[in-house]
């Protein structure tokens, strides 16, 4: 925009000078004005070779005064060339310095990537060498070990053959005492064949397991109550021993270890509530021996309460009935596991723990002959209240599909 307008006022100053030059040559022409004592042709000529001066002089003056690029170019073009050279020089000697810094760059990298491949190598050639240390390390430490293991089985070696020598010494001293005792071992060996052959000539009146008497003892702190009850129950076992075997057979009634006995004295004293009590032998007896029982102890209550619910399943009963005693055999097991399940002791010997009565199973098979080919729902509830001790005595129940009663025995 500058250099436009710059021209635009050189064109203007210009013509303005120009036709100012033109209308002073043509006055002088007209009024044949001279100059210097020219003539008036030579003075218009004059006139207009000073108009162009002027013009001239006039345009640098200006250009001159409005750029200072212009007054570098008109006075200062030496110095400008000069600088020009210098620059150039310089830029020469810069260009070659920097094309010696490019090839002492490539140089260094040339050295810097086999300074890197050494390194890599160094570095695999360390880390082959460390594996090596390690390997040797663990070497090392292994015929420690077994140097060690060595040492030690030589020790146990020496020692070995010590107690080898002193063993064939104690073996020789025991050798005789072996001789003794296998002699004192025939000994016994025909003594316990004739034990036995006496056994065999006598029948077993008990057999181990079998329930002597049993009782409840009731919550008391008491001490004398509670012996008193104890006694009780030892005296009706050892009077049901005198009724199997008499007075001559029973020896001295039953046996119970005193720290067992002292036992139960403490467990009745600090009982929270009743005890049920049950002499049980511990041994099968033969006549004549002593009868060696053990004590067991139970805490009582009350399992079933009279008319509660027991037990219950639906069987189908054959057309042809043959199975009846099988269902009958099946139920009552049933029950017993239940009873048992719930509290209630089974004798020690047969695992039961009710009783049921020739009539109660007549009545059941009659019914069941009734309703062959129906399924009928058999239900057992209890007679009465049964505690711990038993025994389980029922009410049975029988329903065919129709939901009728068909049998109630007690």
């Amino acid at each position: 925009m500058y250099g436009i307008m710059l021209i635009v006022v050189l064109v203007l100053t210009g013509g303005v000078i120009a036709f100012i030059g033109d209308r002073l040559g043509s006055k002088v022409g007209k009024k044949k004005l001279s100059l210097f004592g020219l003539r008036p042709k030579h003075t218009s000529i004059l006139v207009t070779i000073i108009t162009g001066i002027l013009i001239t002089t006039v345009t640098f003056g200006i250009l001159a005064i409005a750029s200072k690029d212009v007054r570098t170019a008109l006075f200062g073009m030496n110095k400008l060339k000069a600088e020009l050279n210098e620059k150039q020089s310089m830029l020469e000697e810069a260009s070659g310095a920097l094309v010696n810094v490019k090839n002492d760059l490539n140089t260094t990298k040339e050295e810097y990537a086999k300074s890197k491949k050494d390194l890599e190598e160094t570095q695999e050639d360390l880390e082959i060498a460390q594996q090596a240390a390690e390997l040797l390390r663990q070497e090392q430490v292994a015929l420690q070990n077994r140097n060690q293991e060595l040492w030690s089985d030589n020790q146990t070696l020496i020692e070995h053959n010590q107690s080898l020598a002193e063993n064939n010494q104690f073996l020789l001293a025991n050798n005789e005492s072996l001789k003794a005792d296998n002699l004192e071992l025939e000994k016994t060996n025909n003594d316990l064949q004739e034990g036995i052959e006496n056994i065999r000539e006598r029948p077993i009146i008990y057999r181990v397991g079998e329930l002597l008497a049993s009782g409840v003892i009731k919550k008391t702190d008491d001490s004398v109550k509670i012996q008193n009850d104890l006694n009780q129950i030892i005296a009706l076992a050892n009077s049901k021993i005198i009724d199997r075997l008499g007075t001559e057979g029973s020896k001295d009634g039953v046996w119970i270890y005193p720290i067992e006995y002292q036992k139960a004295m403490d467990r009745l004293k600090q009982a929270k509530g009743d005890t049920v009590i049950r002499l049980i032998v511990a041994a099968n007896l033969v006549k004549g021996d002593p009868v060696l029982t053990e004590l067991e102890m139970h805490p009582n209550r009350v399992v079933y309460q009279e008319n509660e619910f027991v037990y219950q399943k639906i069987y189908n009963v054959p057309i042809d009935g043959s199975n009846s005693e099988m269902l009958i055999s099946d139920f009552l097991r049933n029950v017993n596991m239940t009873a048992i399940n719930n509290g209630i002791l089974p004798n020690p010997l047969t695992g039961t723990v009710g009783v049921i009565n020739g009539n109660q199973i007549y009545a059941i098979e009659k019914a069941l002959a009734e309703n062959r080919g129906k399924d009928v729902l058999i239900s057992a509830f209890a007679a009465a209240d049964t505690e711990v001790l038993g025994p389980l005595r029922l009410h049975i129940y029988l329903k065919n599909e129709t939901e009728q009663e068909i049998n109630h025995e007690e």
